[in-house]
């Protein structure tokens, strides 16, 4: 079992919860609490969930890919301030004053619209997908980029897996980096796995000065690997990057 903290941004208040509710329940999680605050961007929906490991994937995709968000953050309910915020005001008499959730990241969620429309090019023409990631940077608004290129990256290895690698067994962290996560980075970039580290050569996304692209690799590999190890939940730290000086990029796996 995992508890997750979920924030949401959404432009309609009206049943948002419910609908919001509705996608949790269906993915195997309970509502354990949840706050509505309103701001100049719209309805803030913020929600402490709790389920099984292994649906976490499906259920964080099915949220950030609903109609009604417009920007998703996710992540491990545990030290989160909004949770602490949430407490604070259950405990406190009369009702909670209407402010927006304390973000769980510096920069924006992810532009879902553009990223749904990009999707079915990088399926058609896998592997070559460059040029339509690279037309998704231009597209999103500056503070939604990395977010963006991580929710591509972690659909695009989902569907990866499910086209080869769905039918294996399940692996160990270890065994699905050298049977599945390298085989198919290699389809995509020269990579070698060394001492823990998956290192990325010569970078497509990720040239010398420029913005990098660490974030779709960290995104696809999460996706890649989200349903064959145990537990399901991977998480891919970006260590060194070409964009920022280093020789090559290097991710960190973990669970």
């Amino acid at each position: 079992m995992i508890e997750l903290e979920v924030q949401v941004l959404s432009d309609r208040r009206e049943g948002l919860l419910v609908e919001l509710g509705r996608v949790v329940v269906a993915n195997g999680f309970t509502l354990v609490r949840q706050r509505l605050s309103q701001d100049s961007r719209g309805t803030w929906l913020t929600m402490i969930v709790r389920g099984p490991t292994d649906r976490q994937l499906a259920m964080e995709e099915a949220l950030a890919t609903h109609s009604r968000v417009l920007s998703f953050e996710a992540g491990l309910a545990e030290g989160r301030p909004a949770m602490a915020a949430m407490a604070q005001a259950a405990s406190a008499p009369g009702p909670a004053p209407l402010a927006p959730p304390a973000p769980l990241t510096q920069s924006a969620g992810p532009d879902v619209h553009q990223v749904e429309s990009t999707l079915p090019q990088l399926a058609r023409d896998y592997p070559k997908i460059y040029p339509w990631l690279r037309n998704l940077e231009h597209a999103v608004a500056a503070d939604a980029r990395e977010a963006s290129l991580h929710l591509a990256g972690r659909r695009t290895g989902a569907w990866v897996y499910k086209r080869e690698y769905a039918m294996g067994a399940r692996l160990t962290l270890v065994d699905a980096i050298k049977r599945i996560a390298v085989p198919a980075m290699r389809e995509l970039a020269s990579v070698d796995w060394r001492d823990g580290q998956l290192l990325i050569q010569n970078s497509p996304l990720c040239s010398p000065g420029s913005q990098s692209g660490c974030r779709f690799f960290s995104g696809y590999i999460e996706g890649v690997l989200g349903g064959s190890v145990e537990p399901q939940t991977v998480f891919v730290r970006n260590l060194f990057c070409r964009s920022h000086g280093a020789a090559s990029c290097i991710l960190e796996i973990s669970h």
